[in-house]
C-alpha cells in the first residue's frame, strides 16, 4: 500500500517577552496599564520583524529571477506587519479603541471559560489578525478599508476565533462610538454556505454573545440595547414566524420532545442545561419571542433575563440583532421582503459595519455566481447609508483568490498570514518536521479483484480489529484505542453511503469473523480457553452486529446531526459512543472532535479541495491521524490518484482547483440581476420599499438614477470586462419596470402579488402559477430551472 505522512502545521510559536500578551487576562485591563500591555505588542511584533529580515537577507542571496520573486513576497510580509504595527498605535493613542479592544478580551475570555478552557490564550496568529484589522473596520478612510482580509490558515487553526474576536471589537467600538440609536441595529453579518455549519456555528457564537450582553449590563457607557445574536436560516431549520413557533411548543407539551430541535438552540448557550421545561424556557408574546435559562446558577436564570439569541424571523424584522447569522442563500429574501430593511439601519441605526464569510471556497459553481450579483446589491444598499462595510472572510484551501474575491466582493484580497519564502513557515504558521511530532499518515487501498460495493468490507473489518491487536497491551493502551475506536468513512454520495450501511451488516461481519478465527489459530487456543483472553473480549465488544453505527447525511433532521456529532466525543467506554459513522461531505466543515483519529475516504472525492477539508477532520490531538482512501477500480479519478499517491500527496496543497465564480455571465444576469436591482431600490430608497410601492418607479427622478448608477458601477468594479454588457442589461430591466408602470392604469404593480389577481406582480416564484414580469429566487441554491421529462 502506498504510504505518505504529511507533517502538521502547528500555529504555536515561541514569543520572547517578559510580559505575555498571548494570554487574554494580561490585555483586559489596557485602559489602566496601556504603555505596559501597548510596549509588549510591539515586542511581539518586533519578532515578526527580526524573522521577515532574516527572510529578506535569504532573498537578496538569490539569483535575479528568484529575487523578484522573493521581493514580492517580502513586500506583502511587510504591508502585514506594518498594518499589525497600526493597530498597537491605535490602542496607544485612541483611548475609545484602547477600551474597545480591553472588553472584546475580557469577553472572549469569559466565553473561553465557559467553553471549558484552564487558560484562555491567543494564538499568535489570531492576536496578529486582531491587531491587523483594528484600523481598516473602523476607519472608512483607511486604506485596507476596501481591501478583503483573508484569513488561510490550515482547518483546526482557530480561524473562527480570530474573526469573531474582531467582530466583538467593533461591536464594542461602535457602542463607544456613536449615540444610542446610530450604535443599535446590526453590526456584523456572518454568512455561511451549509445548514449544519450554519447552525453550529450561531450556537458557538451564543456564548460570545451572551458574554457581550452580561458586559453590557455591568457597564453602562454600552448603553441599553441588548447586544444580540440572529440566526436568520429557512423554515426548515428554524421557524419563520410566531405561529410556527407556538405550533411547535404546542407539539413539545404534547410529548414530542423531539420538536425543540426545531429553535437550534435545545441547551442554554452560556451554562449548558439543558431545555427540558418547555414553558419555563420559551416565552411567546406579541412580537416577541424568548428564551430563559432555568439554572438559578447560571448568570442569565439567577437574573431572570432573557438569552440574547433569536431564531424567528419575524422577531428578527422587529428587533435585528447585533450579529445576524445566516445562510448565504437566505439573503435571496431581501428582494422579496421589505421587513429585512431593518439589517441596514432602520430607526437611525447605522448599517452594518462588518461583513463575514467563511468557507470562502464554498462559493464557488452556480451558487457563487448567483451570490456574486446579490453581493453587489448588498454592499451598494450600505453604502447608499454612507458607510462602506468591512469585509473579512476565511478559508483554508483556495487558489486564485484574487479572482474570485473580485468577482464576488469587487474587492482585492490581503491574505493573513502572507506565506514567507518557504510554504513551509510563515512565522505565525509552520510545519512540524516529522521527527519532532507524527503527521497525519494517509494510505492509498486498492481492491482490483472487488467491486465498489465490497471493496469496503474486508479493510473496515481490519480496521476495527487492528487497534485492539496492537495496543490492548501497551501502556498508553485507553488512550491509543480511544482514539481509533471510532472509525469515520466518508463518502461521495446519500448512494454511498447506504452501500456502506449495507456492507457493515453483511459483508464486514463475514470478514470481521473470519480475523477472529485467524487469530484463535494463531494462539493456539479452543473455544472454551480463548473466552480467557482480554482481547478476544473486546473482538466480541466490536462485532459488527453490536457497533453503533450513525449516519451523517442530509436525509437527517439538523438535531439528529447534532446529536451524532455530539456522541462523537463520548469516549469509547461510554455506550452512547459511536464506532462507525457513515457520512457525506457535510464533514469536511464543520466536525471538529479532536478524539478522532481515524478515517476511511470511500472514493477519490471530486475536488482537492474537499479531499484536504475532509481529512483534516481526524488526528487534531496528540494522537495522530491515519485516513485511508479506498479507490475504486472503475473510477478513472481513483486510479489515477493511486498510481501518483506520493507525488499527489507530497504537494496536495498544489492541486486545490481554482474557484469558479461567474457572476456577471448572461444566464447568471438573467437569474439575479433584476433581484439585485429590486434590492438596491427597496432598501436604498425610502418611497421604493413598500410591496406597492414598485409602481414609485420613475427611471428619470434623480434619486433613482443615482441609485441605479452606484449598483452599475460596483457591478462594473467586480467585472471591467463585462462592463458594457451589465450596464445595457440594467437598462432594460429599468426599460421593463419603466413601461409596466406607464401603462398600469389601476395602480396595480406591486412587487410580489402571491396570489393576487387583481395585481400586476414584479417578482413571481419558479413554479408560480400566478406569473409576474421576472422569475425570481428565493433561495439561491434554486438556481436552474426544473425540467419535465416524458417518455415516449
Amino acid at each position: 500500500m502506498p504510504t505518505y505522512e504529511v507533517p502538521i502545521v502547528t500555529a504555536d510559536i515561541a514569543i520572547n517577552a517578559d510580559f505575555d500578551v498571548l494570554l487574554l487576562k494580561n490585555l483586559i485591563n489596557i485602559q489602566d496599564n496601556r504603555l505596559q500591555i501597548c510596549g509588549a505588542l510591539d515586542e511581539f511584533i518586533d519578532g515578526y520583524q527580526q524573522w521577515i529580515n532574516t527572510q529578506r537577507a535569504d532573498v537578496d542571496k538569490f539569483d535575479d529571477t528568484r529575487r523578484q520573486v522573493g521581493t514580492g513576497i517580502i513586500e506583502r510580509m511587510d504591508v502585514a506587519k506594518s498594518r499589525i504595527r497600526q493597530g498597537v498605535h491605535l490602542l496607544k493613542n485612541d483611548s475609545v479603541v484602547a477600551e474597545a479592544f480591553g472588553l472584546a478580551n475580557q469577553a472572549m475570555r469569559e466565553q473561553m471559560i465557559q467553553s471549558g478552557y484552564d487558560v484562555p490564550k491567543w494564538r499568535p496568529f489570531q492576536l496578529a489578525f486582531v491587531l491587523l484589522s483594528l484600523a481598516s473596520c473602523i476607519d472608512e478612510t483607511d486604506d485596507y478599508r476596501q481591501e478583503l482580509d483573508l484569513i488561510w490558515f490550515p482547518t483546526g487553526g482557530g480561524k473562527t476565533e480570530a474573526y469573531l474576536a474582531v467582530a466583538a471589537f467593533v461591536i464594542l467600538w461602535r457602542r463607544l462610538s456613536f449615540s444610542a440609536v446610530a450604535a443599535g441595529g446590526t453590526v456584523s453579518m456572518m454568512r455561511y454556505t451549509l445548514r449544519l455549519l450554519t447552525t453550529q456555528q450561531f450556537m458557538r457564537a451564543c456564548r460570545l454573545i451572551c458574554a457581550l450582553e452580561l458586559l453590557r449590563l455591568d457597564y453602562p457607557r454600552l448603553g441599553e440595547e441588548r447586544i444580540s445574536i440572529g440566526l436568520w436560516v429557512g423554515s426548515n431549520s428554524s421557524p419563520n414566524t410566531l405561529r410556527q413557533a407556538q405550533d411547535i411548543v404546542n407539539k413539545i407539551q404534547g410529548g414530542k420532545r423531539e420538536e425543540m430541535s426545531q429553535f437550534v438552540l435545545t441547551s442554554c448557550p452560556w451554562c449548558q442545561t439543558p431545555f427540558d421545561n418547555v414553558a419555563k424556557n420559551i416565552k411567546i408574546g406579541f412580537k416577541s419571542f424568548d428564551f430563559h435559562c432555568s439554572n438559578l446558577q447560571c448568570a442569565f436564570g439567577a437574573q431572570n433575563i432573557a438569552l440574547p439569541c433569536q431564531v424567528v424571523d419575524e422577531v428578527l424584522y422587529v428587533k435585528p440583532p447585533t450579529l445576524l447569522i445566516g445562510t448565504l442563500d437566505k439573503f435571496a429574501m431581501l428582494a422579496w421582503k421589505p421587513e429585512t430593511q431593518s439589517f441596514f439601519g432602520r430607526h437611525g441605526n447605522r448599517p452594518p459595519e462588518l461583513i463575514i464569510q467563511d468557507e470562502l471556497h464554498l462559493i464557488s459553481s452556480a451558487l457563487g455566481s448567483i451570490a456574486g450579483i446579490y453581493e453587489a446589491a448588498i454592499s451598494t444598499v450600505i453604502e447608499q447609508k454612507l458607510v462602506g462595510p468591512k469585509y473579512i472572510a476565511s478559508t483554508a484551501t483556495i487558489k486564485e483568490a484574487n479572482t474570485q474575491v473580485k468577482k464576488l466582493f469587487a474587492q482585492q484580497p490581503a491574505i493573513f498570514p502572507p506565506v514567507g519564502i518557504s510554504s513551509e513557515d510563515s512565522y505565525f504558521a509552520k510545519t512540524v518536521a516529522l521527527d519532532e511530532q507524527p503527521g497525519r499518515l494517509y494510505l492509498g487501498y486498492l481492491a482490483p479483484m472487488l467491486s465498489r460495493q465490497r471493496n469496503l468490507a474486508p479493510l473496515a473489518a481490519a480496521l476495527l480489529i487492528a487497534p485492539l491487536l496492537l495496543f490492548s497491551k501497551d501502556a498508553d493502551a485507553e488512550v491509543l484505542l480511544d482514539a481509533w475506536w471510532s472509525m469515520l468513512v466518508y463518502h461521495g454520495s446519500l448512494k454511498g453511503v447506504g452501500n456502506s450501511h449495507n456492507s457493515f451488516n453483511i459483508l464486514v461481519k463475514e470478514h470481521y469473523e473470519r480475523l477472529m478465527q485467524e487469530y484463535q489459530q494463531q494462539k493456539g487456543l479452543d473455544n472454551k480457553q480463548i473466552e480467557q483472553d482480554d482481547v478476544w473480549q473486546l473482538m466480541k465488544k466490536r462485532l459488527p452486529s453490536r457497533l453503533n453505527i450513525a449516519q451523517l447525511t442530509s436525509n437527517s433532521t439538523a438535531q439528529q446531526n447534532e446529536t451524532i456529532f455530539s456522541r462523537l466525543k463520548f469516549e469509547r467506554t461510554n455506550p452512547d459512543s459511536i464506532d462507525v459513522a457513515l457520512a457525506t461531505n457535510m464533514v469536511s466543515v464543520g466536525l471538529d472532535v479532536s478524539r478522532m483519529s481515524l478515517m476511511v475516504v470511500n472514493g477519490q472525492p471530486i475536488t482537492t479541495a474537499e479531499y484536504i477539508q475532509a481529512s483534516s477532520r481526524v488526528g487534531r490531538s496528540h494522537v495522530p491521524g491515519i485516513v485511508i482512501t479506498n479507490y475504486y477500480r472503475d473510477q478513472s479519478r481513483s486510479l489515477s490518484h493511486y498510481e501518483n499517491f506520493r507525488a499527489y500527496h507530497q504537494s496536495f496543497y498544489r492541486y486545490v482547483e481554482p474557484t469558479s465564480v461567474t457572476p456577471y455571465t448572461y444566464q447568471a444576469r438573467k437569474r439575479a440581476l433584476h433581484a439585485g436591482l429590486v434590492i438596491v431600490l427597496r432598501h436604498s430608497i425610502p418611497f421604493m420599499l413598500a410591496d406597492n410601492d414598485a409602481r414609485n418607479f420613475d427611471k428619470n427622478d434623480v434619486q433613482i438614477q443615482a441609485v441605479i448608477q452606484a449598483f452599475i458601477n460596483r457591478c462594473s468594479n467586480a467585472d471591467p470586462e463585462r462592463c458594457q454588457e451589465i450596464e445595457a442589461h440594467v437598462k432594460q430591466i429599468i426599460n421593463e419596470w419603466h413601461q409596466i408602470v406607464a401603462t398600469d392604469i389601476d395602480n396595480s404593480v406591486c412587487y410580489s402579488a402571491l396570489d393576487d389577481r387583481s395585481k400586476q406582480s414584479l417578482l413571481y416564484r419558479h413554479g408560480q402559477s400566478e406569473r409576474g414580469q421576472w422569475a425570481t429566487l428565493q433561495s439561491m441554491r434554486n438556481v436552474e430551472n426544473t425540467g419535465l421529462m416524458k417518455l415516449l
